[in-house]
This record gives structure tokens, C-alpha cells and sequence, in this order.
């Protein structure tokens, strides 16, 4: 049983590093240039034992876009803990999403949803996994905003244009570096949702349980 065991252990190490490895491969040449012999090399274990685990390129592709969403879906609970912790407000949560879409996680998404244009595999494997990351984030922005006059599909969509938005600011700096304006733009959106009666910034922390 321990012999198995050991086994099982050394074979979901091995996986994780060839997801770390994938990931790292399509953050540096983008999906199509990465190869099943660049991740091996970046991952280091040999390309006999990375087509053990994922016997195509289009079968890790597909393995280690599952990986990335389910590590958003990580960063989700970890902002729901901060609501319980009390440590997570509104603009708290603001400014972590856009730390969120600026970061490398969310390069390799932007791989991703190019593939997925003309891929049905990979679109396949995104949508339901995307969908439960945004449905998350909603269940959060739902009980993060103070405002009782909005329903929940007003907040739904202010949530989504918040989301538009912070992932418009992630593409634009992949080309434009101007941290001055993107703090501005921040702060114009916190305005602009407060005006809307969404949330209040003096408004005192409460604890929530979701």
C-alpha cells in the first residue's frame, strides 16, 4: 500500500511540474509556439514521462487550462475568506481584482481566449471552468455591495462591466506601461460606482458568510 502510495505521490508531483512547466512555456512564447519538448525541458522530466501523463499537445493544453482556471477559482476563496475575515472591502476588492488582471495568471488566460476562438477543444474546456470562476465572484460582489435599491441583476451587471474593464486595462498594458493612468482609471470606477449608489467608501466593514 505504501509502494503505491509513493507512487501516486511522485506521479501528481510529476504532473505539477509539467502544469507549472506548460504554464510558464505559454506565458514566455504564447500556446501555438510552445512544444511538448519545450515544456519537458522547462519542467524537467524527460518527454517520455510527460506523454505518460498527457499522450498530445492538445491534451496538455487542455490539462493545464483546467489547472490555471482552478487556481482563479483559489484566488476567488481567497478573497470570500477575506470577507469572513473582515480584512476584504469594497475597494479592497477593487484593487485586488486589478492586481488580478494584470499579473501573469491573466496573460496566460488572454493565450487562452485567442485559442479559444478558433479552437473548439480549448473553448470546450474554458466555458464551464469560466463559468464557475465568475459565478464565485459574484456571490462575493453580492454581498459586498451595500446597496439594497439595486437588484441583482443591476449588480450582476456592474460587476461584469467592472470585469470588462479590469481585463481592458490588463491587454492595454501589455503595450502600454502607465501605472499613473490605470491608478486614476481605478479611482474614476470606485467614484463612478459609488455615484451609482453600489457601495459606500466610508462605509464600515461587515463580517459575511457566504
Amino acid at each position: 500500500m505504501s509502494q503505491r502510495q509513493t507512487q501516486e505521490e511522485r506521479s501528481r508531483q510529476t504532473q505539477a511540474k509539467i502544469m507549472r512547466g506548460t504554464l510558464e512555456c505559454i506565458l514566455e512564447k504564447g500556446i501555438r509556439a510552445t512544444s511538448t519538448v519545450d515544456v519537458a525541458r522547462q519542467a524537467g522530466v524527460s518527454r517520455g514521462a510527460l506523454m505518460h501523463h498527457y499522450p498530445s499537445k492538445e491534451a496538455l493544453m487542455q490539462a493545464a487550462l483546467e489547472d490555471l482556471l482552478n487556481q482563479e477559482v483559489v484566488s476567488v476563496k481567497e478573497m470570500a475568506d477575506g470577507i469572513k475575515a473582515g480584512t476584504l472591502d469594497f475597494d479592497t476588492l477593487i484593487d485586488t481584482l486589478h492586481e488580478h488582471f494584470k499579473g501573469n495568471l491573466y496573460m496566460v488566460t488572454l493565450e487562452y481566449l485567442t485559442a479559444a476562438r478558433t479552437d473548439a477543444s480549448i473553448k470546450e474546456v474554458l466555458e464551464p471552468l469560466a463559468a464557475r470562476f465568475n459565478a464565485s465572484l459574484e456571490a462575493i460582489w453580492e454581498q459586498l455591495l451595500i446597496s439594497t435599491r439595486h437588484s441583482s441583476h443591476e449588480k450582476r451587471v456592474a460587476l461584469n462591466a467592472t470585469l470588462c474593464m479590469m481585463r481592458g486595462m490588463g491587454a492595454q498594458s501589455i503595450w502600454r506601461d502607465d501605472p499613473a493612468l490605470y491608478r486614476d482609471m481605478l479611482t474614476f470606477w470606485k467614484q463612478t460606482l459609488i455615484d451609482q449608489g453600489f457601495s459606500e467608501r466610508s462605509a464600515p466593514q461587515r463580517r459575511i458568510h457566504i
